[in-house]
């Protein structure tokens, strides 16, 4: 996720791979940045990731950033039920 080569339908429809780069929320197109930041089907596991970097830093901070400084709260969210589902 951090190199934005994942399963993302920004990515995957850029190659011609899906019809639509539309997240499942259909509140805008699914980019790294939207399941990290804003779509509201991963509220609850953001939200989880959120006041974790707000104990130390400010929301939102860069995706290496997240990847190094709060690796265990980043696992937790893409391993969360409805992350791989989007």
């Amino acid at each position: 996720m951090v190199t934005g080569h994942d399963n993302i339908k920004s990515y995957l429809h850029k190659y011609k791979i899906l019809d639509s780069p539309v997240c499942s929320c259909i509140s805008g197109e699914q980019t790294i940045d939207h399941k990290l930041v804003y779509c509201k089907l991963l509220e609850p596991e953001t939200d989880r990731l959120k006041a974790a970097v707000l104990r130390s830093e400010n929301w939102p901070v860069s995706k290496s950033e997240i990847n190094n400084k709060f690796n265990e709260n980043f696992t937790k969210f893409t391993k969360s039920k409805f992350f791989g589902k989007l």
